[in-house]
């Protein structure tokens, strides 16, 4: 399997593991870390072992991404409470916290991501963007929490760079692994844009 450098360092910074990543992609732990250093990623102990999350601020942090108005960054967030890298933990802990901060897209899905989380906000729907962790390392554009938990949102639209054959394998990935995990996948193509107000109906309607 292909080294997907961004993903790699998505995952990691999303809070999974070295050995798990390096499942995801058929891989030796030592390939991952090797990706990671390339990439200035700094490598932490996994502390989910020992039952130690350091979540301390995550409320503050919360609060403060809130009032900005305006996605963050994640060097922002770190020197809100005095830190140079954020611990991924904080986003474990509190996975509201992903819906303001900015994340890589892109270029031809970004205007639709963008009209997706501004329209999840506008109805107070919160969610986790660009999460990779509920499908084994595979992404989904919005994981929802709170009373749609059991829900998430994905752009069905292709990326430019993306075969039609690609694009429909990684579809039936989703789906399969989504069923495994017991979330359902609303697929969301062009059209659905003109009227987002309508999903709103359907996510009611599927919800736990």
């Amino acid at each position: 399997m292909k080294i997907e450098t961004s993903a790699i360092i998505e995952a990691y910074e999303n809070g999974q593991s070295i050995n798990s990543i390096a499942k995801v992609f058929g891989t030796y732990p030592t390939s991952i870390k090797r990706v990671l250093e390339r990439n200035n990623v700094k490598l932490r102990h996994d502390s989910r072992k020992k039952g130690e999350l350091y979540i301390q601020d995550g409320e503050k942090l919360l609060e403060w991404a809130k009032a900005q108005g305006r996605l963050v960054t994640r060097t922002e967030l770190a020197a809100v409470i005095g830190k140079t890298k954020l611990s991924p933990s904080y986003f474990i802990k509190y996975p509201e916290l992903g819906q303001y901060v900015e994340t890589r897209t892109q270029k031809s899905l970004k205007a639709y991501v963008n009209k997706l989380y501004d329209w999840l906000k506008k109805n107070n729907i919160p969610y986790k963007p660009n999460d990779r962790t509920i499908l084994e390392g595979v992404s989904i554009d919005a994981l929802l929490l709170g009373e749609y938990s059991n829900l998430a949102i994905h752009i069905s639209e292709r990326a430019t760079y993306v075969s039609k054959k690609k694009h429909e394998e990684n579809i039936k990935q989703k789906m399969e692994r989504a069923e495994k995990a017991g979330i359902r996948i609303i697929f969301l193509n062009k059209d659905h844009f003109e009227n987002l107000d309508d999903v709103k109906l359907l996510l009611d309607s599927l919800k736990s």
